[in-house]
């Protein structure tokens, strides 16, 4: 009878030894991820709930943050980030913070191009296109005042009807204000910014305004007009007669992040097929053919383009944002 109670006793010990040991190994194995996010918080709940799914011993922050204001963030954080990666960022923006970028190879790394649709040393890929488009409000403009091109922008017919994003506070505006300055010069510039538009530091608020009538016009992500016709909004979008620059937006690990696992199989996830799939559910164009394309956009082939040098626009931005600033 005491051996069996000994028996017992040491299987006792040894079993809850082991339950220990699995709870911690179990504990061990969740992970957190905070993600530092220049997309909408819609955007990105939706891409991240996909991800976790996969991944349920991941947990997730969102920190919605404009573009520029992200790139202040990081840089102020260093060397030790609070976030472990930043999304939906524009490839010009993420060029200022190469250097606390962590380079990681993702497993379908030949599906992307260096200088296209990643970084040269793997420190970002692409996930998006942000292709600009116009935006307009169908029950304000018909027939001849239907925009079709950059140009409108500085057309003192359109005097008072457009709303902008601030290329200081957007990194989209910004994009914005490099193509036009790409297209027709300075002085077109400032033909566009004495037409009476409103300039406001939100992105999102220029195509919200126009859906609700509130505005005729606005430049904004080709995503930002299909999700309001896909709302219900009388809008419409065209693409400029003179094309569009082809612009991408990545995702990139910071370096020193606190959270370098989860981090790396966000960046396998967002990169994968599957991944891109949940990019396009959202409105936005993915970079993956194999992605798809969201129906409410137009195909790639069919749609008219020029170069958008994102070197050359990372190193003008600060003056030409500062030379904007100063015809406002």
């Amino acid at each position: 009878m005491k051996k069996a109670l000994s028996i017992l006793i040491v299987l006792a010990l040894v079993c809850g030894g082991l339950f220990a040991q699995g709870a911690q190994e179990a504990a061990a194995n969740k992970l957190n991820l905070v993600i530092y996010s220049a997309g909408t918080e819609e955007e990105t709940q939706t891409v991240a709930d996909a991800f976790v799914a996969k991944y349920p011993n991941v947990s997730y922050t969102i920190i919605q943050v404009g573009s520029s204001d992200l790139v202040t963030r990081v840089k102020t954080e260093w060397p030790k980030p609070e976030g472990d990666v930043v999304f939906l960022l524009g490839a010009e923006n993420l060029d200022q913070i190469t250097d606390k970028l962590h380079a990681y190879t993702v497993k379908n790394d030949a599906a992307y191009e260096a200088g296209s649709t990643k970084e040269a040393n793997n420190l970002y890929y692409a996930m998006s296109m942000p292709l600009q488009a116009i935006m307009y409000n169908t029950d304000l403009l018909k027939g001849d005042m239907v925009p079709t091109s950059w140009a409108d922008f500085a057309d003192p017919k359109y005097n008072g009807m457009i709303e902008l994003a601030n290329p200081a506070t957007s990194g989209s505006a910004y994009a914005q204000l490099f193509q036009m300055n790409q297209l027709y010069g300075w002085d077109f510039v400032k033909q566009v910014a004495a037409n009476g538009i409103t300039f406001v530091s939100s992105s999102t608020k220029g195509p919200t305004d126009v859906a609700r009538g509130e505005f005729a016009l606005t430049l904004t992500g080709e995503a930002n007009i299909a999700q309001a016709i896909a709302d219900g909004a009388h809008v419409a979008y065209v693409h400029p007669a003179e094309g569009t620059g082809l612009r991408t937006e990545g995702c990139g690990i910071l370096e020193n992040c606190a959270n370098l696992e989860a981090a790396q199989l966000f960046m396998e996830f967002i990169t994968s097929v599957e991944g891109e799939k949940v990019v396009a559910s959202v409105g936005r164009r993915p970079v993956l053919a194999d992605a798809g394309t969201p129906a409410s956009l137009p195909q790639l082939k069919d749609m008219k383009f020029y170069e958008y040098n994102n070197a050359e626009a990372k190193a003008n931005k600060k003056q030409m944002q500062a030379d904007f600033g100063a015809l406002l």
